[in-house]
């Protein structure tokens, strides 16, 4: 039997392979960056279970994320803007988490997307609320402008701050944490920069209970507008002739009495 020929060119962008190359199910390679950058799979093992076309499939769906992620952020207007940190376009229902540097969009979520949210203080809660949950802690301060532990009840606080940042539960399995950081290095509790700070996440504590107020509400209101289809379905029964008008009051009356 004769020797194997060697593989020297990628099969998805039919070019010369050089030594960054990545090595997928038997033993066939391909460029690395069509790999970890186009198609974002950083995991060996896997690589090494997949075939040239699950590559091009993964790069594929890819570029469709991104293409739609480019229309919500030309489509996302802002109502409101907290720092950069968040901001919120209440017109769609839709809110982003932001870049620390000049704000920029990092993802776009739903209103409805909202289950809980805390904020965390070196690790541990002080503030929380969500669907079906008051806003506990977000208005209580030191005299020092710290925040105390409203939900923990620790009144004693530190003179300095290492982390300062909201972790929003969000209802995607595959995504279901989304944390925006405040405070990411050590900070003095007494000066201008934790006050300021503080009061905008004392901010996006308030207008997160306020959506999740407003979701609740809208629920609520949810059956009766399904009652309102359901007859809705049932008169266009009757204009195409499918029932008698007997039969559309008849079956009214039984919706409207459950």
């Amino acid at each position: 039997m004769g020797k194997k020929e060697k593989q020297t060119t990628c099969p998805i962008c039919n070019k010369k392979l050089s030594f960054l190359k990545a090595t997928l199910k038997d033993g066939v390679k391909v460029c690395s960056k069509h790999v970890a950058i186009e198609a974002g799979i950083l995991s060996n093992d896997v690589v090494k279970q997949s075939t040239v076309e699950d590559i091009k499939e993964q790069i594929r769906l890819k570029q469709e994320s991104q293409e739609q992620f480019e229309k919500e952020v030309d489509t996302f207007v802002p109502t409101k803007q907290i720092g950069n940190f968040i901001a919120f376009d209440d017109n769609q229902k839709k809110w982003a988490t932001l870049s620390s540097f000049r704000g920029k969009i990092q993802q776009i979520y739903s209103y409805d997307d909202i289950i809980d949210f805390e904020l965390l203080e070196d690790g541990t809660s002080v503030a929380s609320g969500g669907l079906g949950r008051a806003l506990v802690g977000g208005a209580l301060f030191g005299g020092a402008g710290a925040i105390v532990g409203g939900v923990t009840g620790k009144k004693k606080t530190k003179d300095f701050c290492n982390s300062l940042r909201l972790k929003i539960t969000i209802n995607d399995i595959s995504n279901p944490v989304v944390y925006i950081n405040f405070i990411e290095s050590k900070t003095k509790k007494n000066g201008m920069i934790y006050k300021s700070i503080a009061n905008a996440a004392q901010e996006c504590l308030s207008v997160l209970q306020i959506i999740c107020d407003n979701n609740e509400k809208h629920e609520e209101l949810q059956p009766q507008n399904s009652l309102a289809d359901e007859i809705m379905k049932y008169k266009k029964l009757l204009d195409m002739g499918a029932i008698t008008q007997d039969e559309f009051e008849k079956k009214k009356e039984e919706l409207l009495k459950l």
